[in-house]
């Protein structure tokens, strides 16, 4: 009788096996990247936040985002004051404006508020790029300046 089923029985091939296995695995290995990548994103962007938060920042970067031509960086004034922006800079590159996509030399922000300003860098933006932000201020009814730093990575 086991004479008889071995007779019929298919199988697959060991090429086709080794073939799917190293498929699944390639697979599998591609998706913890994504997940790795996108955990190592909300990670950073949180430690940044907290780190902000506890130097006791006047304004802190709430998020940066991109739609692929233009970032849109969200500021939240935590003085007590209105604070105008005066710069923001990626790298070295200097050009900051309001949502309404005209460029201003100063932006204000009213007391714990918080506003978009929007970045365009004139380039392709590059999935995956990491750059620093770096947004200036000035404090109203006061003589006091801030600087933020920000690392974003392009997604």
């Amino acid at each position: 009788m086991m004479k008889f089923f071995r007779k019929h029985r298919k199988a697959v091939s060991p090429v086709i096996a080794t073939m799917l296995l190293v498929a699944v695995a390639v697979a599998a290995v591609g998706a913890y990247f994504i997940w790795f990548r996108s955990f190592q994103t909300q990670s950073q962007g949180s430690v940044q936040e907290a780190a902000s938060g506890a130097l006791g920042s006047e304004v802190q970067v709430a998020n940066i985002a991109n739609d692929g031509n233009v970032y849109y960086i969200s500021l939240r004034n935590a003085s007590s004051k209105d604070v105008n922006v005066t710069a923001v800079k990626r790298g070295t590159q200097d050009n900051a404006s309001d949502p309404d996509g005209i460029t201003h030399p100063e932006i204000l922000i009213p007391t714990g508020t918080t506003s978009t300003v929007l970045f365009n860098p004139r380039a392709t933006l590059t999935r995956g790029s990491t750059y620093t932000f770096t947004i200036e201020y000035l404090i109203k009814e006061t003589d006091a300046s801030g600087v933020v730093v920000h690392t974003y990575t392009n997604s």
